[in-house]
């Protein structure tokens, strides 16, 4: 039997009008240097099946005049989990 389960454009865009933690930044004072940041503890809902996904989220940049502030990067990766996104 042929399933008709497809990803469909409204999986796609569920959540993304919900509001988010804001990311608070401060002032980075010395320029020229890369920052690495690995959230092993991401989590989120696939938003076919409901079910949990699990994953490594690593994020690497070089800052230019500000740096992420590391609990509010937190918060807002977590707000994520329910989204279904």
């Amino acid at each position: 039997m042929k399933s008709n389960r497809q990803y469909t454009d409204e999986h796609a865009s569920a959540g993304v009008d919900a509001p988010l933690p804001e990311i608070e930044t401060w002032p980075n004072q010395y320029p020229g240097y890369e920052i690495e940041i690995e959230m092993p503890e991401f989590t989120s809902v696939c938003p076919k099946t409901g079910l949990p996904d699990h994953g490594i989220l690593t994020l690497t940049y070089v800052p230019l005049k500000r740096c992420l502030e590391l609990k509010s990067l937190k918060m807002s990766t977590l707000a994520y989990r329910d989204l279904g996104i």
